[in-house]
């Protein structure tokens, strides 16, 4: 009876290190960051965020399906310092195109953030995408 939980607590420890080591490792990451001092980027920065998560998801991985991203996006000041963050949750690539849940909402939020001023005194808008399908890869690989 001992030995099994040993057995299972080992089993559980070597897979929570796997995650950890993957995470840490980059593993599923994708970012960009985009200097606001650009009237033009400002003034399109919705569909310039949208069209640069569309051609990540195109990148990841997916085995058996599993194609759930999740978004955070941040507006960064001068010291880099957050004005202002907002996180997306877990998505699907269908939440990013025509009656989805993103192009609504962060049309939604750019609006909102250059109405509060965000935009204007913030001087780099920060995307980062985690791939839940990448992350799943590592580990089947890692065994």
């Amino acid at each position: 009876m001992r030995l099994g939980s040993l057995v299972k607590r080992l089993r559980k420890d070597s897979m929570e290190s796997k995650v950890r080591d993957a995470v840490e490792a980059g593993v599923g990451l994708y970012n960009n960051c985009w200097a606001l001092g650009d009237a033009f980027l400002v003034d399109n920065i919705y569909s310039v965020v949208l069209e640069w998560c569309r051609e990540q998801m195109g990148q990841m991985r997916r085995p058996y399906g599993l194609d759930y991203v999740t978004l955070a996006l941040a507006l960064l000041g001068e010291e880099k310092e957050e004005s202002a963050r907002f996180s997306f949750g877990v998505l699907r690539p269908s939440d990013f195109y025509e009656d989805g849940l993103v192009p609504g909402r962060l049309a939604a939020l750019m609006d909102e953030w250059r109405s509060e001023g965000h935009l204007d005194s913030s001087r780099w808008l920060s995307a980062v995408m985690f791939s839940w399908g990448d992350l799943t890869r590592e580990l089947l690989l890692a065994g």
